[in-house]
């Protein structure tokens, strides 16, 4: 059975694109069916972070009934499979958007939609089309007051919050809403936390989800913890022995 999970937030640069990329690598180190979609048809970000930049056809197309499903679906290197959006110059038909998702290429599969950030006609078109939503936020003030917007407006609407994800988390900083306070205040659980770390930038630098770049990093184990999560497993990242680690050096 397929699932269709909306990655939203209710602002920009929280790191929205980031997730889908390496949630769905996650859940393919689960062995699960994964195609990430990009919703976001003004910015176009997931390709581009992914190092691709040519579509012949992407979901532009698919939604003017230009192309198919098939046409728009591209493999990355990594094994990552999307559906790409591309930058627009003309107004592209997002209400197509729910049917399109049911289209038949996509059972079995996990869809992770990455949609665009904020309230606009076209992320509310995104957050109805998605059965269940993934929200992200930073541990700030404004990112946690928008994404308590995405809440309320699901709740009038047939799509289901199924958690919130904290990202660019720095522990032992006293300047930041505590997880806690998070939870509280978006009535949600935070199924997820992932750290300040380096290897996010180099991974997009390098065009590759962080989860396949450093497999052991921070960022890397936190999400394949949420990945785990999702379907209903436990996630513990093995530990090198300390002892092993030393005797390593001298072998290098």
């Amino acid at each position: 059975m397929s699932r269709i999970i909306g990655i939203v937030s209710g602002k920009g640069g929280v790191g929205k694109t980031t997730t889908t990329i390496n949630l769905s690598a996650a859940l393919m180190e689960f062995k699960k069916n994964v195609i990430a979609v990009d919703s976001d048809i003004r910015m176009s970000g997931l390709g581009l972070q992914l190092g691709m930049y040519y579509f012949p056809v992407t979901l532009n197309d698919v939604l003017m009934d230009r192309g198919n499903v098939y046409e728009a679906l591209y493999i990355h290197s990594s094994g990552l499979r999307i559906i790409p959006s591309s930058l627009p110059v003309e107004d592209v038909m997002i209400s197509r958007l729910r049917e399109t998702l049911k289209d038949p290429l996509l059972r079995n599969n996990i869809v992770l939609v990455d949609a665009p950030p904020g309230l606009d006609k076209n992320a509310l078109a995104v957050i109805e089309s998605c059965p269940e939503l993934l929200i992200i936020t930073t541990p700030e003030i404004p990112a946690i007051s928008d994404a308590m917007k995405i809440v309320s407006i699901s709740n009038k609407i047939n799509s289901k919050p199924i958690g919130i994800v904290v990202n660019r988390y720095r522990r032992r900083d006293p300047n930041q809403v505590s997880i806690r306070e998070i939870e509280l205040a978006c009535d949600l659980p935070v199924i997820g936390i992932i750290p300040e770390d380096k290897i996010i930038r180099k991974s997009i630098f390098k065009g590759l989800p962080a989860v396949y770049l450093k497999p052991r990093s921070p960022s890397s184990v936190a999400y394949k913890k949420i990945a785990a999560h999702l379907i209903g497993e436990v996630y513990e990242p093995s530990k090198t022995p300390i002892l092993k680690k030393f005797l390593g050096r001298f072998k290098r």
